[in-house]
Order: structure tokens, then C-alpha cells, then sequence
């Protein structure tokens, strides 16, 4: 289990190599590009393994060849274990990122502190599990059965979407901590007016944390399954977190190509959890568990692989459900503001295909009312909901469009884009952040994305009557409402057949094209 010098020149080591990589290397805030990320990846994992080929000359001191072997055999099997599971934590910091709109270029500075964090409260972690084990040995089987559940649930439910504003840190911080409206950069606290006001990316931090907490509650069990000794267990933690951020900066694009990885680390949990259970009367050999949980995550990654590369021979089709589209969308927003026109529009297109299908999907059934057909049209534009920053930043990558006359009591600014004669979005923001206008509610509670799907419509009072009366759908304004640019408005919240609730705007135009009017 390691003497108390091993202790305290590993944890220096770690200390070392996380300065030299923030005070140093990563010293200004800048955006990580996918080289970098890359390399980065490359490095920690020759880290992680150098330190693990070293361990079969030193650890532990004065033993055989073949206990070192099977130390170094038990840190190899835990560190990919720690690998794998980490993957679930890059799609929740995209989430957390996308939904507080925090910058490319101030992420690392995050994940570094929260990666810290999360080093000191899985060391708590481990050296309770450890104490814990050696005095009631039962708790291993009690770890067995945790992980045989939580795998099943993760094979067998529907994934959900990541809600951070659920989150009861973030709750609590919101309540009792004062805090500025504004990211002040990368500060988590500033101080003025003679007191210190946190930041929101201090609020992205604590949930970050309270999110590895989480995870460290499926991982530390698992490797527990694999090894007993506290300092192989810690250091294949430490060495699996430390390369988790490049690995959110390498993988976070491509993460929706990795659809049957869940399964797979699903599987794996099950597998160890059986192991530990079964552990008295069966002892499977390590390298045979080894072998069983690579053999399991290639199948998972090539599996998602060769689906994807089907996919891309399939008719173009919009997936507009799934725990993975708001991320997508968030994703897609932030391109908007791109220095290439190529993918600008690329990015309006997809958004624009999104929005297109969900509001087509939630106004489904009003096709089948002859009336309400020939009223609404189907050319759609799509409103797309940013922060004033990305809004800024969006407008003035497409040369600053005019911004449309907006009635002076709503709390909105907004100028409409086209790519095409078919792509139209609307980009909108909220003049005062965290107020009560429409757009500010929806940006505090789903973060930066299509806040709306806007048809254009003969007569916005016959159709909301319409629907009133023949469908029980009530609009958001008992008569029709001013809009953008002197346009007479009003909303329905309406709902695709699988529940998603999508806001549909009416904008009344004095004539629909011949391709507009549904047959």
C-alpha cells in the first residue's frame, strides 16, 4: 500500500506536473485547438504508462517480480477502467459549458480547478473506501451489487438530458452567494464596492465538481473490484484525470459518434460488479478480466463507428430527440460566431434543418383542420436564443446585419439572417441577462438555442381562434401581440408527439407563396 514517502513524493510529482501545466504551459487563456488537445491526450497517456511500466521496478519495495508484475497489471487495469468512465464526464461538461455559455478559451481554467478538486475528494474517497472495506469486509459485496444496478440502469433506461439548473449546489450558491450578472473573464471572484461578488464561472465550477462527485460514486466502487492497495488505486485515478481534459478538448465534437459506449461501459460496470460478488467461490485471473473489459469497449467503439459510417449512406434524415440535442444545437450556435463563411453556413443550415423539423413535428396535427391549412404557411424561419456577447460576436462575424425594430417593451434584440432562398434564422438575445423577458427566462434555464420556430400566418386572430376552439390550443396572447419590426404576433406553446415542447411564433404576412399553403 506504499510508505508515507511514497505518498508524499507522488502527490509533489502530480502538484508539479499540474503547475508546470497552468502556470506555465497554459498560463493565458486561449482557445485549446484540436492539435493540441490531441497532443496533449498523447502526453498523459505516456505519463500514465511510463509510470506504470516504472511501478514493475520499485512498487512495491522489496517484492518478487511477480507480485510487481500483478501490481502493475492491477494499475494498468484500473487506469482504463478510470479511462472509459471519465468518457461520460466529457458529455456532461459540454452540457454545463453549452448551458452557461462559458467561452471556448476560459474552459481549461475550469476543468484545471475542477480536476483539483475532484483529486482531493476522490482521495477522501479512497482512503474512506479502504478503511472502511478493511474493517467490514461485507461492504465489498454491497460495492458488487451497486455496480451490477447501476449498470443495468445504464443499458436498460432511456437516457435523459443533463438539467444543471436542478443542480442543489448551484440552487444554494444562487441563493446565499452574491454574484455578479457578467462573466468578469476568468476571475471566480472580483471584488467591488468594498466586498467580494463571485462570478458565474465560479458557479460552472461548483458544478463541475459536484458532477465528478457523482461520477466518482459509479468509478471508485468499480475499482475496487480490481485491486485492494489504497496507492494503486489512487494513482490510476489521479493519472485517468489528469487526462481528462485534453480529452474533453479532443473528444467533445465527436461525441455523438459514440452512441453504444454507454452499453458498453454498462456492461463493464455489470462484469466487475458480478466479479466482486462472485469472488468467494470464483476468481476470474486479471488478465482474463482484462481482456474481457477491452474486448467489450472495442466492440462498443467500433460498433458506434461502423453505425455512423452507415448512417452517412442513408438518406439525410434530422434527429430532433435524444439526451445528445441540446448539446448539439449549443455546439451549433457557437459556430455561428465562426471566422470561416463555409462553416457559418454550415452551422445556420443544420440549425436551421433542427428547428425546421421540431416545429414541424409539434404542429402536426393542425394539418388536419382544412382551415388552419390554408391560414399557416410552411416556410419557417428559426429563432435562435444567444447571450449578448455571442450575439455580438455573431453579428459582427456577418458584417453587422441591421437590427430589427423591436416594440421598446419587450426585452429583446434581434436581426434575422439567410443562407439561401430556404435557410432564415432569427438571432435573438435579452437586453438585461437574468431579467423576466421571455428570452432571458429561457436563456437562464436551457442556455444558448432555438428558442422558437416562427410560420408565417394569413391572419394571426383567425388562426389562434382556430385553434382555440377546434383544437383547445390556447395562445400565449388572449389577441394578436406587435412583433419585430411593426408585424402583428402571437405564440403557442405547442408539443411534438414524443413531448418536447417547442414555442411556435405566428407572424401575420399578406400573402403566403405558392409553395407556402399547405395541400
Amino acid at each position: 500500500m506504499g510508505t508515507l514517502s511514497l505518498w508524499i513524493a507522488f502527490n509533489v510529482f502530480i502538484l508539479l506536473l499540474l503547475a508546470l501545466d497552468l502556470g506555465v504551459l497554459h498560463r493565458h487563456a486561449k482557445v485549446v485547438s484540436l492539435k493540441e488537445a490531441a497532443w496533449w491526450s498523447v502526453i498523459w497517456v505516456v505519463v500514465a504508462l511510463l509510470f506504470n511500466l516504472s511501478m514493475l521496478l520499485w512498487y512495491p519495495a522489496g517484492a518478487a517480480g511477480a507480485v510487481r508484475q500483478a501490481k502493475g497489471l492491477e494499475f494498468f487495469f484500473g487506469y482504463l477502467i478510470e479511462r472509459a468512465l471519465s468518457v461520460d464526464n466529457i458529455f456532461v461538461f459540454l452540457v454545463l459549458f453549452n448551458y452557461f455559455g462559458v467561452e471556448s478559451r476560459f474552459q481549461y481554467r475550469v476543468l484545471f480547478w475542477g480536476i483539483l478538486g475532484a483529486l482531493v475528494m476522490r482521495g477522501a474517497m479512497i482512503g474512506a473506501g479502504v478503511a472502511l472495506i478493511a474493517r467490514f469486509h461485507w461492504l465489498l459485496y454491497v460495492f458488487g451489487a451497486f455496480l451490477v444496478w447501476t449498470g443495468a440502469k445504464m443499458l436498460f433506461h432511456k437516457a435523459e438530458e443533463v438539467h444543471p439548473e436542478h443542480n442543489p449546489v448551484l440552487r444554494l450558491a444562487r441563493r446565499f452567494l452574491p454574484i455578479t450578472k457578467n462573466y468578469e473573464g476568468e476571475q471566480f471572484f472580483v471584488h467591488r464596492d468594498r466586498r467580494w461578488l463571485a462570478t458565474p464561472l465560479f458557479l460552472v465550477l461548483l458544478v463541475v465538481e459536484t458532477t465528478d462527485l457523482a461520477f466518482a460514486l459509479d468509478s471508485i466502487p468499480a475499482i475496487f473490484g480490481i485491486t485492494r492497495d489504497p496507492f494503486v488505486i489512487y494513482s490510476s485515478n489521479v493519472f485517468a484525470i489528469l487526462g481528462l481534459r485534453a480529452l474533453y478538448f479532443l473528444l467533445a465534437g465527436i461525441m455523438p459518434y459514440f452512441r453504444y459506449l454507454s452499453a458498453g461501459l454498462s456492461l463493464v460496470l455489470m462484469f466487475i460488479g458480478v466479479k466482486m460478488l462472485a469472488e468467494p467461490w470464483l476468481e476470474i485471473p486479471i488478465l482474463l478480466s482484462l481482456g474481457i473489459v477491452i474486448g467489450v469497449l472495442v466492440f462498443a467503439v467500433l460498433a458506434s463507428l461502423a453505425a455512423a459510417l452507415r448512417e452517412r449512406h442513408l438518406p439525410a434524415k434530422v434527429h430532433i430527440h435524444g439526451p445528445g440535442l441540446a448539446t448539439e444545437i449549443a455546439g451549433l450556435v457557437k459556430e455561428l460566431g465562426s471566422e470561416d463563411p463555409a462553416e457559418r453556413e454550415a452551422a445556420a443550415t443544420a440549425l436551421y434543418e433542427i428547428g425546421h423539423a421540431l416545429g414541424e413535428a409539434a404542429i402536426e396535427d393542425w394539418w388536419r383542420d382544412h382551415d388552419l391549412r390554408g391560414l399557416v404557411g410552411r416556410d419557417s424561419t428559426v429563432g435562435i436564443a444567444v447571450q449578448p456577447e455571442s450575439f455580438e460576436r455573431v453579428r459582427a462575424s456577418l458584417g453587422a446585419p441591421p437590427l430589427a425594430e423591436v416594440p421598446p417593451d419587450q426585452d429583446a434584440q434581434e436581426f434575422e439572417i439567410h443562407f439561401g432562398p430556404r435557410v432564415k434564422l432569427d438571432i435573438l438575445t435579452t437586453r438585461t441577462p437574468g431579467g423576466d423577458g421571455a428570452i432571458a427566462r429561457f436563456l437562464a434555464k436551457s442556455g444558448e438555442g432555438i428558442q422558437q420556430v416562427e410560420f408565417p400566418t394569413l391572419n394571426v386572430d383567425q388562426a389562434t381562434d382556430l385553434l382555440r376552439t377546434r383544437l383547445g390550443v390556447q395562445p400565449v396572447y388572449p389577441a394578436t401581440h406587435p412583433g419585430a419590426n411593426g408585424t402583428r404576433v402571437n405564440f403557442v406553446l405547442a408539443k411534438t408527439p414524443e413531448g418536447k415542447k417547442v414555442l411556435i411564433e405566428l407572424v401575420e404576412e399578406t400573402r403566403l407563396g405558392s409553395k407556402d399553403v399547405r395541400k
